[in-house]
């Protein structure tokens, strides 16, 4: 009865009691003698009641560490609330949902498994008090040691003064400011430093007073006389006396610990601070860590009514304060009893105990708290899966805009955001931002072929390969059989009217270079009489893509008269060259050796012919159709935040010969990967803490697209957020062996970066896009481009068969790490 009665004390008020510990009036030689001559048998052992609780408590506690989340049904750190169920009869009820064969424990108020919160929370809350037991304990040995040892020095005073303002504030209250001071937002590691801070007083206490009656002892003054420093004295005849009591002190402080982390949650106080939900009448705060303090914090409300939801939490904080208090107590009557020596704790064999423990601490330590669950879910995203995506969208004629295969992608991606609860991004009723465009379509297969002196075609040139139109000014329909004329341009020179008098081009194919003509020249061209003009521009992905669209109502485009504008690669313009006898090389030496004449032009009549013929349709407008999705943000202090994951779904589509550029990896990838992320969520029941909104673009292969036109125009209701990361996605699933980030430098890119090192893929930093839309999102945006390195090919090359479904899981797997991370994380 007695020990009973001593293990409730201890359970009340588990305060260290460290005056027990003090030696009896025996002599210290005598005692030191019985040890040697006590040995420790089972029965001392199996006879000590409160050591044998201690023992099967805190053994059941450190497996429960070990592997609870694996007996866990399911993860608290993804899982997210239950609204409503059905009961055997099939009536609808809501939470908190009693004990069930499907929640064993029952639900809190949020119908979250009470079951996996204390299984995934055993860990939490032991490491968490484990850490601040043993910071106690090294900041009390350290200044208690000094103190005693320098017995009425100044230091002494000074620590002891210290001491003495430490145990004269309330801990609780004292607690409670330091970790709001720290940001409790910033989880477990500011409540190891804040109690760590608070209740180490006592042990410095006890432990100056052991070090002032050890100091005195001959054994300490014969070391002394034989030299020694005060570290060995310290470590061979002072450390050893001591240990005994710590090992006990630990265990005893352990349950204070655990006593104190209980009276905070019943205040409201717990690790990570949860989150607030705005979707109630007055602000609720939800716990997001799996903690026993977190799970009694509101739990208590409910008492009466569901008593379930606080028995269990807090029948883990008395299981737990129990078996260390009944274990630092058996151990304590060892110590008295001679039975116990901690000298074992010295010997050189401790080293492989200590490696054991320590490499279980590493991997406890690397599985606590939410980025473990993070990665498992990363992990989770299946490469498979988002190839399937992509055979759907890559099987819809190359979605070209304002052809069918571009409407039937955007109502395929609207149903998959449905499907995987994704909610509409316009104002929470419409998946669609329409956005009208004027376009022009080729009729007929755009020409461009290089003829002999009989006008017959020598070789003929792929449209949106080789060449592609343009319909700026006069670009426009026309069919032209001519030779080629070259101008070049004195650099810096005066270019009006009078600039080109004396410039004749009729019946002439004029050759212009991209980086030295004025833009708008072939005007000029067409009033000397041109029949044609030919730009020559780089090897860019899209600098040879037609231009369809009219930017604007209004605009310099289809002026008539209109003729045909072409753009071409450097290696068309060469083999275009080779008739003449000339390159490139001698007509950019033929601009840079200038005549000394006034003259701001040079023309060169070229040996070669070139045909030209070009046939489009009358402007018509059509719907850019953006498909937005919004998965909203949980938090009260996070959900007026951003994040946006983006990807075009548009392709160079179908030409007038039946060509198909299916724009399987440029950019139905973009677009799968951000689908198998939504379905993967909705599988695991994520909630984001910040907003989400999944935006898949229209007209991304035109000059002004859809992304442009949210981004400098949208007013909706989600413009009013704040965005703190764009992901946007593009060519994920073939290229090099580098995951391309585009820019180089941020915070963003630092994210990505690390996400992509966690899963073991290198990184390659850049600053360039794929798309215009893509840079004016840099441009008012905190965003990055995510690709794979040297992953661009010929249109027509961009098919099915270059993808490779590991490539697109492990960018996928980068990707969704990062975007777990800052959809939830504060701190991002």
């Amino acid at each position: 009865m007695s020990v009973l009665l001593t293990i409730l004390g201890r359970i009340l008020n588990p305060r260290s009691n460290l005056s027990r510990l003090h030696r009896s009036p025996r002599s210290r030689q005598e005692h030191m003698g019985q040890l040697t001559q006590h040995r420790l048998r089972a029965r001392d052992v199996l006879g000590n009641i409160p050591l044998m609780i201690g023992v099967l408590i805190v053994l059941g506690l450190f497996l429960v560490v070990l592997f609870g989340p694996l007996w866990a049904t399911e993860n608290p750190y993804l899982a997210g609330q239950r609204t409503i169920s059905y009961n055997e009869a099939g009536a609808i009820i809501a939470p908190p949902f009693a004990p069930s064969a499907e929640f064993v424990l029952g639900t809190d108020q949020w119908g979250r498994d009470i079951l996996s919160l204390l299984l995934y929370g055993t860990r939490n809350t032991l490491i968490a008090a484990t850490f601040i037991t043993m910071s106690r304990l090294l900041l009390g040995l350290f200044l208690g040691a000094i103190a005693g040892w320098n017995q009425g020095s100044l230091v002494d005073r000074v620590i002891m003064g210290i001491v003495g303002t430490a145990t004269a504030l309330p801990t609780l209250i004292t607690s409670m400011i330091l970790i709001y001071a720290l940001d409790i937002r910033r989880g477990v590691v500011v409540f190891i430093i804040a109690l760590s801070l608070v209740g180490w007083g006592e042990m410095a206490e006890y432990i100056r007073s052991e070090f002032m009656v050890i100091r005195k002892k001959p054994y300490v003054e014969g070391a002394h006389v034989m030299g020694l420093r005060e570290l060995d004295i310290a470590v061979r005849h002072v450390l050893p006396n001591v240990l005994p009591q710590l090992v006990v002190i630990t265990l005893l402080e352990m349950g204070a610990v655990l006593m104190l982390l209980g009276e905070l949650s019943f205040v409201g106080v717990f690790i990570g601070g949860g989150i607030q939900d705005e979707t109630v009448a007055r602000a609720v705060v939800i716990p997001d860590i799996p903690e026993w303090g977190a799970m009694m914090a509101d739990s208590w409300r409910w008492a009466r009514a569901n008593p379930w939801m606080v028995f269990y939490p807090a029948l883990a904080f008395f299981l737990a304060v129990v078996g260390f208090n009944a274990l630092g107590e058996g151990l304590r009557r060892l110590v008295e009893e001679g039975g116990f020596s901690t000298a074992f704790l010295l010997r050189k064999r401790m080293l492989l105990v200590i490696a054991t423990i320590t490499i279980a601490t590493v991997y406890i330590i690397n599985n606590v708290g939410p980025a473990p669950s993070y990665a498992r879910l990363a992990g989770e995203f299946d490469g498979q899966r988002a190839y399937e995506f992509v055979q759907a969208l890559a099987q819809l004629d190359g979605r070209g805009t304002g052809q069918p295969g571009n409407q039937a992608a955007a109502e395929y991606i609207a149903e998959r955001f449905h499907e995987y609860g994704v909610q509409p991004g316009i104002r929470g009723q419409s998946y669609f931002y329409n956005v009208p465009t004027r376009l022009v379509q080729a009729v007929e297969q755009p020409i461009l072929t290089l003829l002999d002196e009989q006008d017959q075609p020598v070789r003929a040139f792929r449209h949106q390969l080789d060449f592609g139109f343009v319909i700026e000014g006069h670009g426009g329909g026309g069919h032209v059989q001519a030779p080629v004329t070259f101008v070049g341009f004195r650099p810096g020179q005066s270019r009006d009217g009078q600039a080109y008098r004396g410039l004749d081009l009729r019946g002439r194919v004029v050759l212009l270079l991209a980086d030295s003509a004025p833009a708008d020249f072939p005007t000029e061209a067409l009033i000397r009489g041109a029949q044609g003009v030919i730009w020559v521009v780089g090897d860019g992905p899209h600098d040879v893509r037609s231009q369809i669209q009219l930017a604007g109502v209004g605009g310099d485009y289809l002026r008539l008269p209109t003729m045909p504008i072409y753009r071409v690669r450097p290696a068309v313009a060469e083999a275009l060259l080779a008739p003449a006898g000339v390159d490139l090389a001698a007509l950019r030496a033929l601009t840079e050796n200038w005549p000394t004449s006034d003259q701001s032009w040079v023309t060169q009549d070229l040996d070669t012919r070139v045909g030209m013929s070009l046939a489009l349709s009358e402007p018509q407008e059509v719907q850019m159709q953006t498909v937005l999705g919004v998965l909203p943000g949980q938090d009260l202090a996070l959900d007026g935040q951003l994040v946006m994951v983006s990807a075009h779904y548009d392709g160079l589509g179908r030409d007038p010969d039946d060509t198909i550029f299916t724009a399987a990896n440029d950019d139905a990838t973009g677009i799968a990967a951000m689908l198998e992320i939504a379905r993967l969520w909705h599988e695991r029941d994520v909630k984001p803490r910040r907003t989400v909104l999944f935006a898949a673009w229209a007209g991304g292969e035109l000059d002004h697209s859809g992304a442009q036109e949210f981004v400098l125009n949208y007013s909706g209701g989600i413009s009013i957020l704040q965005p703190v990361a764009v992901f946007q996605l593009d060519n994920l699933g073939a290229g090099g062996d580098k995951l391309a980030i585009s820019p180089e430098e941020g915070k963003l890119a630092d994210l990505l970066a690390w996400s992509a090192n966690q899963i073991g893929l290198a990184v390659q930093r850049e600053n360039r896009a794929y798309h215009d839309y893509q840079r004016t999102i840099w441009q008012r945006r905190p965003a990055i481009l995510v690709s794979w390195a040297d992953s661009w090919v010929e249109p027509q090359l961009d098919t099915l068969d270059r993808i490779s479904i590991k490539k697109l899981e492990e960018a996928g797997n980068a990707i969704a790490l990062a975007l777990i991370h800052a959809s939830r994380e504060p701190s991002f």
